[in-house]
């Protein structure tokens, strides 16, 4: 601890904040490892019931025999958009969990093995797992708005300053005269 205080280069001493084997452990596992595992499991119980949901589809080259046949290819054209949506979803879920995971495991591990290794990790790789941590909180906007079509939009009115090019038509009325027009499911505003 002492070799640790004593900074030679500027003949002074720094604080250092070292922890001891239980508050390390507990404070580790509180902060990331319950998350996380909580985390994987969600996931988990979120795609295993699509793996069962996902029916055999209908040879689109069978001959129509029903006459309800039309109405159960409206049905399976909303319930393949649903499962598209799904699996935007999970994948979704899966990339901001991942780089969760990648960002802050390296400081959560040290923060663990540190005590019990004689706090002999060197301060500049403690620094550097720290501060991979903390750009995952500068990370999540920017896959939020690259993954999420809504989000994104919130974004960019939020950084443009309420622009009205990026605001979505209100339901209660419009002050400016404009039309909309749907493409792949999205409202557009065409002015």
């Amino acid at each position: 601890i002492q070799q640790r205080q004593f900074n030679k280069a500027s003949n002074s001493t720094y604080c250092i904040f070292m922890v001891n084997k239980p508050y390390a452990i507990t404070c580790s596992v509180v902060a990331f490892y319950i998350p996380f595992l909580l985390m994987v499991l969600a996931y988990h119980r979120i795609y295993e019931p699509r793996q069962h949901l996902q029916e055999p589809r209908q040879n689109p080259q069978e001959p129509r025999q029903n006459p309800q046949e039309p109405r159960q290819n409206v049905q399976d054209q909303h319930s393949s958009h649903r499962m598209k949506t799904e699996t935007k979803a999970a994948k979704t879920l899966c990339i901001i969990m991942g780089c969760f995971c990648l960002c802050w495991a390296p400081f959560f591990v040290t923060n663990i093995v540190d005590p019990f290794i004689n706090y002999t990790v060197p301060g500049k790789l403690w620094t550097a797992f720290l501060w991979l941590g903390y750009i995952n909180s500068g990370l999540n906007p920017f896959l939020y708005a690259f993954l999420n079509k809504a989000f994104r939009r919130a974004f960019l009115i939020i950084l443009c300053c309420g622009d009205e090019r990026y605001r979505r038509p209100s339901m209660l009325g419009q002050s400016v005269p404009c039309s909309t027009t749907t493409i792949n499911g999205s409202t557009h505003v065409l002015r």
